[in-house]
């Protein structure tokens, strides 16, 4: 199973119900998330939105969100993203040396079950958050780049599945989309695209059959 972005705690209000209902239904043996399960708009080197949640708490109402992710999938494969890297990458910007910064396990207050990693590979697909590709064809790109079958997120528009046929073998290129909440100020940027969030997640099987679940 593939959680794309949550983006806590701006996720959709439904995220959650609709992650326990796809496990319950199709009873996944491995669980990844594709990437920015915080959002840390605070953080942001863009332009913030003035209405927004300060860091601290920011960062206290994301946690409250993601306890109800972790409880629900205590043991998950995260991978490295692009929002949730920003602490990292503000202390980069100020000079800060790594020996004096958490671990992601530490500062998201994760179980021992989650773990952070570049990529992911499981049953010969790759699972990425999906930087250095964009647009409709960007899930297509990743999988052409890696020369594997890939799942990504990043993206939030264009969720679904894409397959390729050549003489010796099939790959598939899926974008998961996200679950954000699309009226929620921190995506205001978004709203003169015509292009909107496809909500869901991915469900990949034996690493040959891949399913987009879309969120009703």
């Amino acid at each position: 199973m593939a959680i794309p972005d949550l983006h806590c705690p701006y996720h959709h209000k439904d995220a959650f119900d609709f992650l326990r209902d796809a496990a319950k239904e199709w009873k996944p043996t491995k669980v990844v998330c594709l990437g920015d399960e915080g959002d840390f708009h605070r953080m942001s080197v863009h332009a913030q939105h003035p209405d927004m949640l300060g860091p601290k708490d920011e960062h206290s109402q994301m946690i409250k969100s993601l306890k109800v992710l972790y409880k629900l999938f205590p043991k998950v494969q995260t991978c490295i993203s692009n929002h949730t890297a920003r602490p990292f990458r503000v202390a980069f910007n100020s000079g800060m040396p790594s020996l004096y910064l958490k671990e992601y396990r530490d500062f998201m207050e994760a179980p021992a079950g989650w773990s952070w990693q570049r990529r992911i590979v499981i049953d010969g697909v790759v699972y990425e958050h999906g930087e250095g590709v964009s647009g409709r064809n960007g899930a297509w790109q990743a999988m052409s780049q890696n020369k594997k079958s890939t799942v990504i997120g990043h993206i939030h528009g264009f969720g679904g599945v894409t397959y390729s046929n050549s003489p010796f073998n099939q790959t598939f290129a899926m974008n998961a989309g996200c679950l954000i909440d699309i009226s929620n100020k921190a995506y205001a940027y978004g709203e003169v695209y015509r292009n909107k969030a496809t909500l869901g997640c991915g469900i990949v099987i034996d690493g040959v059959e891949a399913h987009f679940l879309r969120m009703k």
